[in-house]
């Protein structure tokens, strides 16, 4: 098979699937949807190939009949799987260890960029998020990722000088908010490599700049270090299932929530991204327990954000997936195109988002913290929310006066205290 995707797929289906040829003659179009589903499998510990294939349903045909005949029921079979919930019951996937780092202090053109949104239109509801990749590689594993797709597995980059580069930096206007989530977790380097000193300059010279530091980590020893109030620590949480098989290396729901409390009470400013909802076999109990996890381990004036969103693969991170056998469940679901990504459905999401918000007492939907959709559909937001705004420019000032707000009130709070 011509396909370039075979040659990565085990010795025993790669000679299945040229049995199968030989036997049924399928087109190029054929073999490419058989190579990308034999691979699925494979990553979801489901195959063989063999097990969703029903030959003898067809043997009474002939001709291309009998290769479309097989190749539907086959189809048909695959779609049942991904439209229902992701079972993790029966998966049990390898190990991941940690790997081995060699850090590299590089040059780098440009520091600033932008949210993955699309550009073109507003197909999301986009909140004009720009992106500060001070360090790029993530030890972390978690099979859904993008970064894996974009950076040497064995190389930490971090950009060299970079105390004096955001000293000399100049910030655009519309510049409010600041992530450095985008190209590695923000805190599990800590500040190892200088990044959060440098960082902290930046904050002072902008005092209405927030700068968020996502994780997916426990660490705090940062929190010894003087950071100014609008540098915010936010935790990325999720249920422990996918935590467990899916978010390899990275910390237990419990510890990201400790951690979480450990800023609070050392008077940092935090917030919540349940990122990426996963529609699994359980989910309501998961992430509705994890919800009240959050809501009754602080108070919602001790966040500034929390956030909803869902898994997104561009076609890159699916050919990384496929090509390099991770043992995954992610892709086991229905791969809808939208914004350029492939995505659940969007009733799937309305009722992951529904439900997740629903779970949020109504105390906590009064001010702080803002609640948003994270790179979601614009329809999403008045079923989830009740509200939503009419572009993303809307979005924008809601998210920014609230932020703002929140800030004041905290250096309020600290004036008095």
């Amino acid at each position: 098979m011509e396909h370039p995707l075979f040659a990565h797929l085990p010795l025993s289906e790669q000679h299945y699937l040229t049995d199968l040829d030989s036997r049924y003659h399928f087109s190029y179009q054929q073999q490419r949807q058989l190579v990308e589903s034999c691979a699925d499998l494979a990553m979801w510990k489901l195959g063989p190939l063999k097990r969703w294939m029903d030959e003898d349903g067809c043997s009474h045909m002939a001709g291309k009949h009998r290769s479309q005949a097989l190749l539907a029921d086959h189809l048909r079979r695959m779609e049942a799987e991904r439209v229902k919930p992701t079972s993790y019951s029966d998966f049990f996937p390898s190990e991941r260890l940690a790997d081995t780092y060699q850090s590299l202090f590089v040059s780098s053109s440009t520091l600033m960029g932008r949210c993955p949104c699309p550009v073109d239109g507003e197909k999301t509801r986009c909140c004009n998020l720009k992106t500060l990749d001070a360090v790029q590689q993530c030890a972390f594993g978690c099979s859904y990722c993008s970064i894996q797709s974009f950076y040497n597995s064995h190389e930490i980059k971090v950009v060299q000088n970079l105390k004096q580069r955001l000293g000399e930096l100049v910030l655009d206007q519309d510049c409010w908010h600041i992530g450095t989530g985008q190209s590695s977790d923000s805190l599990l380097w800590g500040n190892d490599y200088g990044t959060l000193d440098a960082l902290a300059l930046l904050a002072q010279r902008y005092p209405d700049l927030v700068i968020e530091l996502k994780t997916k980590s426990h660490r705090s020893d940062y929190l010894n270090l003087n950071l100014p109030l609008n540098i915010v620590s936010t935790w990325s949480l999720n249920a422990p299932t996918i935590i467990e098989k899916e978010e390899h290396l990275t910390a237990t729901l419990e510890q990201r929530i400790d951690a979480a409390k450990r800023a609070r009470d050392k008077g940092r400013i935090i917030g919540f991204h349940l990122h990426p909802m996963v529609y699994f076999d359980g989910w309501q109990e998961e992430y509705g327990t994890l919800i009240n996890q959050v809501t009754t381990s602080f108070r919602p004036d001790e966040l500034m954000m929390f956030s909803l969103g869902t898994l997104t693969f561009t076609k890159a991170v699916l050919r990384t997936l496929r090509t390099g056998a991770y043992e995954t469940r992610v892709t086991d679901m229905d791969l809808t195109l939208s914004a350029g990504k492939y995505t659940y459905p969007l009733e799937v999401k309305q009722e992951m988002f529904s439900f997740a918000y629903n779970e949020v007492p109504s105390s906590w939907k009064q001010g702080s913290p803002f609640f948003y959709l994270c790179m979601e559909d614009p329809s999403l937001w008045e079923p989830t929310f009740g509200f939503s705004y009419e572009n993303d420019a809307a979005f924008e000032r809601a998210m920014k006066q609230s932020y703002q707000d929140c800030l004041q009130a905290w250096r309020n709070r600290n004036l008095q205290g």
